[in-house]
């Protein structure tokens, strides 16, 4: 059994406890959005800063096993996914050249019997904007880009 964790809004833990991780779509693609649980704990986390921009209080990470043989899509986010059985999913994104960014899509429903444990998210783990954003000021110095923006009066004043 392959292990993956799914970061999402504390508030909805309860309900997820109880029946299980629905599909979501997000453009095109429907399924549950994860990653693998790797030895790295910042690598296996580090979706949870980029998720909390999107102006959630609390996250909660919710860890689920998957059978090693259950067809998965992996990539880059936004890019093309390949399809891999869960057990090769992980193997592919621990021996990748970047990691960062990629993600696991499961096809099918998450069961309350397949939930492990529901746990806060780490505070400070992951990247803002992209993987590779880290000491790179943004593209545009705009009012409307930086709104809400954490610095973003800093930013615009720099312009």
């Amino acid at each position: 059994m392959s292990s993956f964790i799914h970061i999402t809004d504390a508030n909805e833990a309860s309900l997820i406890q109880r029946s299980g991780i629905k599909l979501s779509r997000i453009g095109t693609r429907k399924g549950v959005y994860c990653f693998p649980v790797l030895k790295d704990f910042h690598m296996s986390h580090q979706w949870a800063r980029e998720l909390k921009r999107s102006g959630v209080r609390g996250l909660v990470c919710i860890q689920f096993k998957l059978p090693d043989d259950m067809v998965v899509e992996v990539g880059k986010y936004n890019q093309d996914k390949i399809r891999l059985a869960s057990s090769e999913a992980i193997h592919t994104i621990m021996n990748h050249s970047d990691p960062y960014g990629l993600e696991v899509i499961v096809p099918e429903k998450i069961l309350p019997s397949q939930i492990q444990r529901i746990y806060p998210a780490p505070r400070l783990t992951g990247w803002r904007y992209y993987p590779e954003a880290k000491g790179k000021k943004p593209f545009c110095h705009c009012r409307y880009c930086n709104r809400g923006e954490i610095k973003a009066n800093r930013l615009i004043r720099e312009d």
